[in-house]
């Protein structure tokens, strides 16, 4: 069987083995069986995979909206939810049991069809989240404190990514995670803005980090060694973003009490923003780490965009103020054109 590759791939490969037959590595025979082993693929049908299926996901959601747009069906719909909250939380419960059966039996039958089958994940995450939903509505837990149905989905999520060793879940995880710590501080702190001097961008900062250290224990532990990149890419997201929030926002317990502030005393999140988009970027050229770098490299752009828009949107002329953009972006375009050509 062949080898597909993308266009680039191709011509470095090619690149190598030229490289070993002019060293007298390879014979010219040798030369022509590496090259028959692989060819170009033409069209990148993965990625067309992945957007056809997170497609069909958006219409498959588009179409719950528009059954609830439909008065018929909705009169139908009633009669269903008529039908007692334990009921529907154990039908529900047991059909994204089944989804995650079928997605299970699917992937070992069809290995190389990862995005169906995370797909088919999706729908049991989604279903999971409805019958806890649903179990909130049922006499057992109708006192509950609400962060707990939070709560309940991402320890779940949270055990099938491992067990299933499937990156999807385990992402969803980890969002629920983040939405059960926004939804404790805020009963713990009354729904105040702050929790123990914490706004809530602060509060995912931290827990950004604590979400990458996590990452950096999984190589050690080969249950969750698989999970190792999509926490870290995690932890990086919730980390640079609360950051990046940090410097529009500060850490201001109200809204009204950062409307009264300037911008400019907002200046010492920016200058920590920035250093740790720095910081970001060495590590990831020291360690060859191309997602700590391309963080770096998106959050430092960012940053000085929104400041350059915070700073002077109101006190230049609008076509002076577009022209800046335009020879920046220009000379960044240019940049990253030279690097790709070095890269090719």
């Amino acid at each position: 069987m062949t080898l597909k590759l993308n266009k680039r791939k191709a011509q470095i490969i090619d690149e190598m083995i030229t490289h070993w037959e002019q060293e007298a590595l390879v014979n010219p025979e040798q030369g022509e069986t590496l090259r028959k082993s692989y060819h170009v693929a033409s069209f990148d049908w993965k990625l067309l995979a992945v957007y056809s299926f997170w497609i069909a996901i958006a219409c498959f959601v588009l179409s719950v909206l528009l059954l609830i747009a439909d008065d018929y069906l909705m009169s139908l719909l009633a009669k269903l939810i008529n039908t007692p909250a334990s009921v529907l939380t154990v039908v529900t419960a047991l059909t994204s049991v089944g989804l995650y059966y079928l997605g299970v039996k699917r992937r070992l039958k069809y290995p190389l069809k990862t995005v169906s089958n995370e797909a088919i994940f999706f729908f049991g995450v989604l279903l999971t989240a409805v019958s806890v939903g649903f179990f909130s509505k049922t006499a057992i837990a109708e006192h509950w404190r609400e962060s707990l149905f939070i709560a309940i989905p991402a320890v779940i999520y949270l055990i099938l990514g491992i067990r299933l060793k499937s990156v999807l879940i385990w992402l969803f995880g980890l969002l629920a995670a983040g939405i059960y710590l926004l939804s404790e501080t805020a009963y713990l702190s009354e729904n105040h803005y702050q929790f123990f001097g914490m706004n809530i961008p602060l509060q995912f900062a931290y827990f950004g980090l604590f979400v990458i250290g996590l990452s950096l224990l999984f190589p050690k532990l080969s249950p969750l060694k698989p999970l190792t990149e999509a926490t870290r890419f995690a932890g990086l997201l919730y980390f640079f973003t609360s950051l990046w929030l940090l410097t529009i926002f500060g850490n201001y317990h109200s809204l009204h009490e950062w409307s009264q502030i300037k911008q400019i005393e907002l200046w010492s999140w920016t200058i920590l923003a920035l250093i740790c988009s720095a910081a970001a970027i060495v590590i990831g050229i020291k360690n060859n780490d191309m997602l700590s770098r391309s963080f770096g490299i998106i959050y430092t752009l960012i940053v000085l965009y929104t400041e350059y828009i915070e700073y002077f949107w109101g006190e230049i002329h609008k076509a002076l103020f577009f022209a800046i953009l335009a020879l920046s972006f220009w000379v960044i375009g240019t940049k990253a054109e030279k690097l790709w050509q070095l890269g090719k």
